[in-house]
């Protein structure tokens, strides 16, 4: 089998890969609704579950308050209503508090990323897809393409294991797009 440095005269896409913080938000975008497509939620894991907890925990509060004799049957409602509220307030300050950290996590991630693969050289022939970068020379067969399609701007080779592998559409040609989702078509016709 040729190496990449014999097959880049004849490869029909040679590019740099370069990404953006916006199309790794992307492909993570991608691949969330992918993972919530297969997966089958149930009525305890949205906003009902969230909502009748929140009423339960009020009501339960009020019952106590009343019955402990700290408040009348008339201010029940003002209890409910401020126990409700102080477990919205405790159930989303988490929330809050994860996002931020989420936030800062994706961009270190994102960041880590884009310093090992940004210049990585990409080579497509009929065999496959060679990338080499400083220290890294990877091969990935025509069999191991399951499938390609296209998402936000992204070109994604499905692979027959692991997470898809992703090229920026604004990289390629219309010609190279074309050849690199052959790969993956021609190899369904064969096997």
């Amino acid at each position: 089998m040729p190496t990449a440095d014999e097959t880049a005269g004849l490869a029909p896409v040679a590019l740099t890969l370069d990404y953006t913080e916006e199309e790794l938000g992307r492909f993570d975008m991608v691949l969330a609704q992918e993972t919530l497509a297969e997966a089958r939620p149930t009525i305890w894991e949205g906003w009902p579950a969230f909502i009748g907890l929140g009423l339960a925990v009020a009501t339960g509060a009020t019952l106590l308050a009343i019955a402990g004799g700290i408040a009348t049957a008339r201010s029940g409602a003002g209890i409910a209503a401020l126990c409700f509220g102080v477990y919205w307030l405790g159930i989303t300050a988490p929330g809050l508090a994860m996002g931020i950290a989420d936030r800062r996590r994706r961009k270190a991630v994102y960041d880590a990323f884009r310093a090992e693969w940004n210049g990585t050289r990409m080579l497509a022939t009929q065999g496959g897809i060679w990338f080499r970068r400083d220290g890294l020379r990877s091969f990935i067969g025509r069999s191991a393409i399951r499938k390609a399609s296209s998402a936000d701007g992204l070109l994604l080779l499905h692979l027959r294991a692991g997470q898809p592998t992703m090229i920026p559409l604004r990289l390629l040609t219309p010609e190279q797009r074309d050849f690199l989702t052959s790969l993956a078509r021609s190899d369904q016709r064969n096997g």
